[in-house]
């Protein structure tokens, strides 16, 4: 089911949608509605059909009233989750939530008017809404700075060795490492200022109020375009499997690695997030990375694929069959041409492969 193939349905037959109210019904509560188990920090296993979730990939923004999947990819706002968790219609999705969550309101206020009143409401002056606050957005020079106050310890390193990653394929990924999460908020705020810390997502709120988002020990990863850091992702230093990969409040993430589309190697590899494609480097193998099936893929990078060979690398279960079905399916579409990569038997994904190449134990 594609999602944008609805959106420019606001009715059907007689029923007229109050979209705006709808759509501001509170994520959380339509979850949880849904048989969602959510933590205070909104996150979970994901429970949309086809995604068997091993670890809390689920999370919803307050901020935005939308949800996302950093494993199988989906994405949206309280009528996307309504109509892939029940397989219908939008217009059926809209009916449900009115129903459940509007007490049955589904019909927009004017479409309720008198004739008379709609014509004395069209004479008043129009409402100017409030100022927003400024749309989440990357903060090169912030996320530059808190990589380089984060010093990789030597705790992290000795967990990405257990990876398989040398010294120089750590040293070219730039990872780094949180030190205190409290030191590292304050110094940051004395340098940005709170408002610039929330728009480029570092600083979100917690539970006691202003919360800085990647906890003390965890390895960072940057994600560098044209030079810049665009974008941080953030993961535990140990075989944990809650809050094992963390992000930017409201951030989408763009492509990881794409440096390696910058010269003209024949071959590209896409890869499942940012291990895959470290481990991809490590076996000398170019590669770049989604984080998320569907994640960004810009024209810069669509113009960079072209006239290449792409195979793509998904983990060895079903969401990542799925991740190389669509992905091969959606640049087809855009005029890439693309192969799935089966990896060998006995590894779920790339850097199992690698660790057996080693010597590593799993």
């Amino acid at each position: 089911m594609r999602f944008t193939n609805y959106k420019s349905i606001a009715s059907a037959g007689r029923n007229k949608f109050d979209l705006a109210s709808i759509r501001a019904i509170p994520m959380r509560a339509v979850a949880i509605d849904l048989g969602f188990g959510l933590t205070a920090g909104g996150t979970g296993r994901c429970r949309i059909p086809g995604h068997e979730d091993r670890n809390p990939s689920f999370s919803i923004r307050s901020a935005t009233n939308r949800f996302t999947c950093y494993a199988c990819g989906e994405n949206g706002d309280v009528i996307d989750l309504v109509m892939k968790m029940r397989d219908i219609s939008f217009v059926d999705a809209c009916e449900w939530l009115t129903g459940r969550h509007l007490g049955g309101a589904s019909v927009r206020p004017e479409m309720r008017q008198r004739p008379a009143d709609r014509e004395a409401a069209a004479k008043q002056p129009p409402i100017v809404p409030a100022k927003t606050e400024h749309a989440a957005a990357p903060d090169h020079e912030a996320f530059e700075w808190l990589l380089l106050v984060s010093k990789l310890s030597s705790s992290g390193y000795d967990y990405l060795a257990s990876r398989g990653f040398s010294a120089e394929t750590i040293a070219h990924f730039r990872v780094g490492q949180i030190g205190d999460r409290g030191e590292a908020m304050k110094t940051a705020v004395a340098r940005f200022g709170l408002e610039r810390l929330r728009r480029c997502g570092l600083v979100c709120d917690g539970k006691f109020g202003n919360r800085f988002v990647f906890p003390a020990g965890y390895l960072l990863f940057p994600f560098i375009i044209d030079g810049n850091i665009a974008y941080l992702q953030a993961r535990r230093p140990d075989s944990g499997t809650q809050w094992r990969w963390l992000c930017p409040n409201s951030l989408l993430p763009p492509v990881f690695n794409r440096s390696a589309l910058s010269d003209s190697t024949a071959t590209i590899s896409i890869c499942e997030g940012v291990t895959d494609v470290i481990s991809a480097h490590e076996l000398g193998i170019p590669a770049i990375g989604l984080v998320g099936a569907n994640a960004r893929l810009d024209d810069t990078t669509l113009d960079l694929l072209r006239g290449r060979n792409v195979a793509i690398f998904g983990d060895r279960d079903t969401a990542g069959s799925r991740f190389a079905r669509r992905l091969v399916d959606r640049l087809a579409g855009m005029g890439v041409t693309a192969i799935p990569k089966r990896l060998p038997l006995g590894a779920n994904d790339l850097n199992d492969h690698l660790r057996r190449i080693k010597g590593i134990a799993a």
